[in-house]
């Protein structure tokens, strides 16, 4: 039975591929909401249509509601990634059961997707982690075992969570990510990103931050991304200007002075889109920031705070009017998104 449900499954991938793919899929819907051990085995010797995005090419069973440790062995039994986003609880046993399936060698490509999980809790947590491949958590709230933070860690490709809070435990934990550095699928080929980012950590639910988390995320090296921030504090956004790499922080519709004099010191690309208004002293503070700087939010800017960043060479401004870039065409910020 494994040997023909692994045939068909390597099969119905190749032709999909082949063909470019199919959008998602509608036979979903014919798969209920759970499953005996032979409706499991009926289903996966002819399994529905596969549908691909950009995290892999799935078997879809987001309509599986509840899931017990002997389906999930025989679901484990398949070749290929597997969706199961319709999950929103996990035992520790059913996790290990999940946690044998095997591997997708494709670089990037994710292997089984939980993204309705909202919390595990450590047993099933530590089960999980057991998992070879790449697992997608993206609703994950909560992240308190270390077994499963430093699995996270080590996968391939964009590490995205949909943590509220951050010990500085797990933050140093998933600093540690070098997810999309290296594409090293292929024997002997070794393939980078052309931005040379080691890692893009996505944590866009954490609406706060302690300045100890931030000091445990210096460590972070690549792409940074905290959208949930509305507010940042001088001493955290002095801790997060101690990593290198790029800083995303698009929650922010204002920032004050002391903390863009703090934001100033950081190397990287700082990334600002969503900024509406700077004072004169705010936009002097962050022209002194010496690498690519994104503030293409600015509903308004005044002569002073255009003329702040008028010795700045590497700030992209939001388009002006054709009357002012007229005007101000000697300026090389004119050009500016």
């Amino acid at each position: 039975m494994k040997t023909s449900l692994r045939w068909r499954w390597g099969l119905a991938l190749v032709v999909l591929l082949a063909v470019g793919g199919a959008g998602p899929a509608i036979a979903d819907q014919a798969v209920p909401e759970s499953l005996t051990v032979a409706e499991a085995r009926k289903l996966m010797a002819n399994p529905p249509p596969l549908y691909h995005d950009l995290h892999g090419v799935w078997l879809p069973l987001d309509n599986l509601k509840t899931l017990d440790p002997e389906v999930a062995a025989v679901i484990s039994e398949t070749m290929g990634a597997v969706s199961l986003n319709g999950l929103t609880t996990l035992d520790a046993p059913t996790a290990a059961a999940l946690a044998r399936h095997q591997p997708v060698a494709v670089f990037g490509r994710a292997d089984l997707r939980l993204n309705g999980l909202r919390e595990l809790a450590p047993e099933a947590a530590e089960a999980l982690a057991a998992h070879d491949g790449k697992v997608l958590l993206h609703s994950l709230e909560q992240l308190t075992s270390v077994p499963l933070a430093e699995k996270l860690a080590g996968q391939w490709g964009e590490l995205r969570l949909g943590l509220t809070d951050l010990s500085p435990e797990i933050a140093a934990i998933l600093a540690t990510n070098k997810g999309v550095a290296e594409d090293r699928t292929r024997p002997g080929v070794v393939h980078r990103r052309r931005d040379q980012a080691a890692s893009v950590l996505r944590l866009d639910r954490i609406e706060s931050l302690t300045q100890e988390t931030a000091a445990a995320l210096t460590g972070h090296q690549g792409v940074l991304v905290l959208n949930g921030l509305t507010t940042i504090d001088p001493p955290v956004a002095a801790a997060l200007a101690k990593r290198s790499g790029t800083l995303v922080l698009n929650g922010l519709s204002s920032i004050s002075t002391a903390a863009a004099t703090a934001l100033a010191t950081f190397p990287g690309e700082l990334v600002l889109k969503g900024v509406t208004a700077l004072t004169p002293e705010t936009a002097a503070a962050l022209a002194k920031h010496p690498g690519r700087l994104h503030l293409t939010g600015l509903t308004e800017m005044s002569p002073e705070v255009r003329a702040a960043f008028a010795t700045h060479n590497n700030v992209r401004l939001p388009r002006l009017p054709k009357d002012i870039r007229q005007a101000s065409s000697a300026n090389p910020l004119s050009q500016a998104e």
